[in-house]
C-alpha cells in the first residue's frame, strides 16, 4: 500500500462548508480506488455523519461508539490499571469503524469513525473531558499517535473533520496530526483574517517543533458571481502572500482556481454532490471537489466515476425515515443568528400549535432555539430571546413527558441552561424553580457523570440562594454538594474538574465563617486543604482557586484565635511554595498573611506592629480599598484620627465605594476628634468632586442640613449616617 496521508479539514468560522468539502473529497478518493477513513473530530458539533447517512447502517449514530467513547475507554482503563504496559492497545479502532456501503466498483473503500454515540450521555462525555489534562497527565499525545499509526497502516487517506476556532481539539487536528491541511473560508474579513492567523500559527508551531512543513490548501467557499468578489480575493491574496508560493498574482490565481461557488441546494441539505449533479457538468460542485482531491493527492488520475442514477436514488431514500426537518435544523444552526431566527420562530410556532409532533423534533428544536439565545454573539432582542427560551422549555417538557427515559438528560440540561439565563437576567426566583426541576431529574441518575452534573447544578442554586440572602439554605446546599463529591470520588470526576471538591469546601467554610460558626468553618477549610495536598501539580486554570483556599485557611485560623495562627500560616506557606508560581501566586498569599497578622496585632493593641505588617505588603495590595479601611481602623484605635481621616479620604478619591464599613469609620473619626467639623467639610468636598453628576442637588442639600444642625447645636457626627440619603455611590 502506498504511503498514507493524513489531511485535516479546518475552518476558522462555521458555515464555511468544511464538512461538506471533506465528505465530497472522501467520495472522490474512494471512488478512485483509494482506501479512505473519515474521522469526525468536531466533538462539540458533530455532523459529518449526516453527509454519509444513506450509506451507514446507523445513520443517526445512536448505537455506534466513536472517538469520544474511545478516549473515555482509554481513561477508564488507566484508572483501573495505571501501570498497564499495553495501555495504547485501544489505539486500534477497528471495532468502532463504520464501513460505508457505497455503490462503487473497484478496490476503494470509505470507512467512518464518528464523534461518538449520540445518546443522552454524549454531551456529558464531551463536556467532561479536559483535553489539556488528557495530554499532560494521561499520555494523550502518544495515545492519539497510536490511533494515527493504526489508521495509516490500513488506509491510503485519513481525512479529519476538525472543529472551528482555536479550541484544544482544533489544535490537535491542525498541528499534531496532519500531513496536509485544507482551510475552508468565506470571503469576509473575519474569516480571512482568522484563517491567515491560524495558518501562520501552525506554520510557526511546526517549525519550532522541527516538524516538516504542512501542505496547505485554501478553499474559498460560497463564492457568488466571481466578478463581485475581486476586491475580497485581492485582499485575501495579500493576507496569504507568505502562505502560498509565488507572488501576488500567482497567489490570487491559486485562490481563484480553488474557489467553490455558492450552490443553493447545499444550504439546507447535507447531501453529497454525486446525488445532485451530472458527472460531465463543468463548474459543478462535483467537479470542484474532484479537482481539490487531485490537488491534495498530487495525482492527475482522479476522475469523476459515474454511478447509475436509479441506484443513487435508492440510497437517498434510505435516509428519508427521519424527520427531514432535522437536517434543515442542523444546517440552519450554523447560520448567523439574525439570518436564521425567523425560520426557527416559524418552526417554534408550528410545534406549539401541533400536538402531534414527534418527540425528537420537539427536543431538537428546543435545543436549537436555546442555542441561539445562549450564543455569545446573540443579537436577538431581549423579548425574542425570552420567547425562544420559554418555548424551548415548553417543547422539551412535551418530549420528556412522552418519553421520560429517552429525554430526561436532555430536558435537564435545557432546564439548567434556562436557569442560568434567568439568573443572569436577575430573575432569581424563576431561575431557582427551574433549577430545582432539573435537580429532580439528576437525582434519578446514578452514574458518576450524572452525579457530577447534579453537583454543578446545586452550585448554581447556591449562588442564586446567596443572592436572595438565604444564608442557611446556601450552607446546606454546599454541604450536599460536598457529600456528592465524596460519593463520586476524586478519580471518577471528569478530567479537569479535580479542584471542584476543594472549591466547594472553601465556599462552605466562608459561609460558615460569615454565620459565626468558626469550628464548622475550620472543619470545612481543613478538608479543602487536605484535598489540595493530594494534588501534585496545579494547572494554570486552578491557580486562582488554590489561592482562595489558602487565603480562606488563614482567615479562618485568624478568627478562631491567634494561638494556632502561626502554625497554620507556616503550613499555608508550604502549600503555596509547592503549588503556586513565585510570580503572583505566592506573593498574594504572603500579602494576605501579613494582613491577617496585622488584624491580630490590632486586636492585641499592638498598633505599630499592625501598621508595620500592612506596610510590608506589596504596593498593589496596599491600594486595595479593604486594605486601606483596615489601616484606617488601626489608626483610629491608636488615637491617630487625623491620619485615619486622610487614609479614608484618599480611599474615596481613588474611586472606592462609600460602604457601610467606610461610613462607620468616618463617623468614628468625626465623633472622636475636636476637628469633626473640619473633617466633615473635607468629606463633603471629596464626595462632591467624585460625584460631579449629582453635585447640583447633593451639595445645596447637604450644606443646608449642615447649617441647620450647627444652628441647633446637634452633635456633628450625626451628619455622617445622613449621607446615605444623598450620596449616589453604592452602599
Amino acid at each position: 500500500m502506498a504511503k498514507s496521508q493524513v489531511t485535516t479539514f479546518y475552518s476558522y468560522k462555521g458555515g464555511s462548508g468544511r464538512s461538506m468539502t471533506l465528505a465530497n473529497v472522501a467520495w472522490a478518493l474512494a471512488s478512485n480506488d483509494e482506501r479512505v477513513l473519515a474521522i469526525d473530530w468536531d466533538l462539540e458539533a458533530p455532523g459529518l455523519h449526516r453527509y454519509f447517512h444513506p450509506f451507514l447502517s446507523d445513520p443517526d449514530q445512536g448505537e455506534s461508539n466513536g472517538l469520544i467513547d474511545r478516549v473515555w475507554d482509554y481513561l477508564e482503563q488507566l484508572n483501573a490499571q495505571p501501570d498497564r504496559k499495553d495501555r495504547f492497545k485501544l489505539g486500534d479502532c477497528s471495532d468502532i469503524v463504520q464501513p460505508l456501503d457505497l455503490p462503487l466498483k473497484g478496490s476503494g473503500c470509505l470507512d467512518f469513525i464518528g464523534a461518538g454515540r449520540q445518546d443522552e450521555h454524549y454531551s456529558h462525555k464531551v463536556g467532561g473531558l479536559d483535553w489539556n489534562g488528557f495530554y499532560q497527565r494521561f499520555d494523550g499525545e502518544p495515545f492519539i499517535n497510536a490511533i494515527l499509526k493504526w489508521a495509516r497502516n490500513r488506509y491510503t487517506h485519513v481525512l479529519i473533520d476538525s472543529r472551528t476556532g482555536v479550541a484544544d481539539t482544533a489544535g490537535i487536528c491542525t498541528s499534531q496530526l496532519p500531513d496536509a491541511l485544507v482551510l475552508c473560508l468565506v470571503y469576509n474579513r473575519q474569516s480571512i483574517e482568522g484563517t491567515a492567523a491560524i495558518a501562520r500559527s501552525i506554520k510557526e508551531a511546526r517549525k519550532s517543533q522541527k516538524k516538516p512543513a504542512l501542505k496547505m490548501e485554501f478553499v474559498p467557499s460560497r463564492v457568488e458571481e466571481r466578478s463581485t468578489v475581486e476586491a475580497a480575493r485581492r485582499h485575501t491574496a495579500q493576507r496569504f502572500i507568505d502562505l502560498i508560493e509565488g507572488g501576488p498574482r500567482k497567489v490570487e490565481q491559486s485562490l481563484r482556481r480553488a474557489e467553490v461557488r455558492n450552490y443553493p441546494w447545499c444550504a439546507f441539505e447535507e447531501k453529497l454532490a454525486v446525488f445532485e449533479e451530472y458527472p460531465d457538468e463543468r463548474g459543478s460542485l462535483l467537479d470542484a471537489m474532484h479537482d481539490l482531491a487531485r490537488r491534495i493527492t498530487g495525482s492527475t488520475k482522479i476522475g469523476i466515476r459515474p454511478v447509475d442514477a436509479d441506484v443513487l436514488s435508492s440510497y437517498w431514500r434510505r435516509a428519508a425515515f427521519d424527520d427531514p426537518r432535522l437536517f434543515d435544523l442542523r444546517a440552519i444552526s450554523d447560520q448567523p443568528t439574525l439570518d436564521a431566527w425567523s425560520q426557527v420562530q416559524f418552526w417554534l410556532d408550528n410545534a406549539v400549535a401541533d400536538d402531534g409532533e414527534r418527540p425528537e423534533w420537539l427536543m431538537s428544536l428546543a435545543e436549537a432555539a436555546l442555542s441561539f439565545v445562549l450564543r455569545r454573539d446573540n443579537r436577538l432582542s431581549f423579548r425574542t430571546g425570552a420567547t425562544f427560551a420559554e418555548t424551548a422549555e415548553q417543547l422539551a417538557r412535551r418530549a420528556y413527558n412522552e418519553e421520560p427515559t429517552t429525554y430526561a438528560t436532555r430536558y435537564a440540561l435545557i432546564l439548567d441552561d434556562i436557569a442560568g439565563l434567568l439568573q443572569r437576567n436577575g430573575e432569581f426566583e424563576k431561575a431557582l424553580g427551574l433549577s430545582r426541576n432539573a435537580e429532580r431529574l439528576w437525582r434519578a441518575e446514578k452514574s458518576p457523570i450524572a452525579k457530577w452534573r447534579h453537583a454543578r447544578l446545586l452550585d448554581r442554586q447556591a449562588a442564586i440562594l446567596d443572592t436572595l440572602g438565604r444564608a442557611d439554605e446556601v450552607i446546606e446546599t454546599y454541604k450536599e454538594i460536598a457529600e456528592i463529591y465524596r460519593a463520586i470520588g476524586r478519580r471518577a470526576l471528569p478530567v479537569g474538574n479535580e479542584i471542584e471538591p476543594a472549591r466547594t469546601q472553601r465556599l462552605l467554610a466562608s459561609k460558615l465563617l460569615e454565620r459565626g460558626d468558626g469550628s464548622g468553618a475550620e472543619r470545612a477549610i481543613v478538608a479543602a486543604v487536605k484535598l489540595l495536598s493530594q494534588t501534585s501539580t496545579a494547572r494554570d486554570r486552578d491557580l486562582g482557586e488554590i489561592i482562595e483556599i489558602l487565603i480562606t485557611r488563614l482567615k479562618v485560623a485568624m478568627e478562631i484565635g491567634d494561638e494556632r495562627f502561626e502554625k497554620v500560616s507556616g503550613q499555608v506557606l508550604l502549600h503555596a511554595d509547592r503549588l503556586l508560581p513565585a510570580d503572583g501566586g505566592r506573593d498574594r498569599v504572603q500579602d494576605e498573611l501579613f494582613l491577617c497578622q496585622s488584624e491580630l496585632y490590632r486586636r492585641r493593641g499592638q498598633f505599630d506592629e499592625a501598621l508595620f505588617r500592612i506596610k510590608s505588603t506589596s504596593a498593589d495590595f496596599q491600594s486595595l480599598p479593604r486594605v486601606a479601611l483596615q489601616e484606617a481602623e488601626i489608626l483610629l484605635d491608636a488615637g491617630r484620627e487625623h491620619e485615619a481621616m486622610e487614609t479614608l479620604l484618599s480611599n474615596i478619591r481613588s474611586g472606592a465605594p462609600l460602604t457601610e464599613q467606610a461610613l462607620g469609620l468616618f463617623q468614628r473619626a468625626i465623633a472622636s476628634s475636636e476637628h469633626g467639623d473640619l473633617y466633615f467639610n473635607e468629606l463633603l468636598s471629596t464626595l462632591t468632586r467624585s460625584d460631579e453628576q449629582g453635585a447640583s442637588t447633593f451639595v445645596p442639600a447637604m450644606r443646608a442640613l449642615t447649617d441647620k444642625m450647627r444652628h441647633d447645636g446637634t452633635d456633628f457626627s450625626q451628619l455622617v449616617p445622613l449621607l446615605q440619603t444623598f450620596i449616589r455611590k453604592p452602599i
